[in-house]
């Protein structure tokens, strides 16, 4: 396995990665390693018509049962609790 050495990282950007690898319970290490895959599968050439059908496809096995409230009226009521 391949080791990659950075320098010069930003105090802020470093703060936050280790912020984020605290949340996630992952190592500075495996953090950075599963931002760096996200981040190159996320430029994989995934064109945006087949992201929206893979939406559509998830959103049509979750839909809410007829006569749901729209969410925003549900945020809405649990924000004037």
């Amino acid at each position: 396995m391949a080791t990659l050495y950075v320098r010069d990282v930003p105090s802020e950007l470093y703060e936050r990665l280790r912020e984020e690898a605290a949340s996630a319970r992952r190592s500075l290490s495996a953090e950075t390693i599963e931002l760096l895959r996200r981040g190159l599968s996320a430029r994989s050439g995934i064109s945006l018509e087949q992201l929206i059908q893979d939406a559509d496809r998830i959103r049509g096995k979750h839909a809410l049962p007829p006569g749901s409230p729209p969410a925003a009226d549900l945020i809405r009521e649990d924000r004037d609790r």
